[in-house]
């Protein structure tokens, strides 16, 4: 699968190898150690499971779908190093459950944050966090609900 995972047009990522473009739309970047099976986000952040051997971890994209398994609203902006060039509150915050097992959490966008329900199914997109001195959109991973 082609996938980008610098620059994009006008988009460049808040923070590298996070997530990619790819021909169907954004994935998170992970890896997923062959020997035990676990996922990790991010992907150089690995947690392996007791005894296991670490050996034979690979890249991968996550499924571009998940599930909303839990989340919450902030009514503050985020702390530093988060940075935004606007007020943003309030803000949905997602757990997003993915066919892979694992749980990532990323800010909720286009949603009305009082129509929320655990079991949503949502989809991985990007967030403009701010522009850039060249004027490119800054952006990072986002969720966002398919079927309110």
């Amino acid at each position: 699968m082609e996938k980008e995972v610098g620059e994009r047009g006008n988009e460049v990522p808040a923070l590298p190898d996070l997530f990619a473009w790819t021909e169907e739309g954004v994935r998170l970047i992970s890896a997923r150690c062959n020997t035990c099976g676990t996922y990790f986000f991010p992907a150089y952040h690995s947690q392996h499971r007791p005894g296991c051997s670490r050996e034979g971890v690979e890249e991968v994209l996550l499924s571009r779908k998940g599930k909303l398994a839990s989340y919450t609203v902030q009514y503050y902006m985020p702390p530093p190093p988060f940075k935004t060039d606007r007020e943003i509150t309030p803000y949905p915050i997602g757990l997003v459950e993915f066919p892979e097992g694992i749980q990532v959490v990323g800010i909720m966008v286009g949603c009305d944050p009082d129509k929320l329900r655990v079991g949503l199914e949502v989809e991985t997109t990007t967030f403009t966090l701010y522009k850039d001195d060249e004027g490119k959109d800054v952006v990072t991973w986002a969720y966002r609900v398919l079927n309110e």
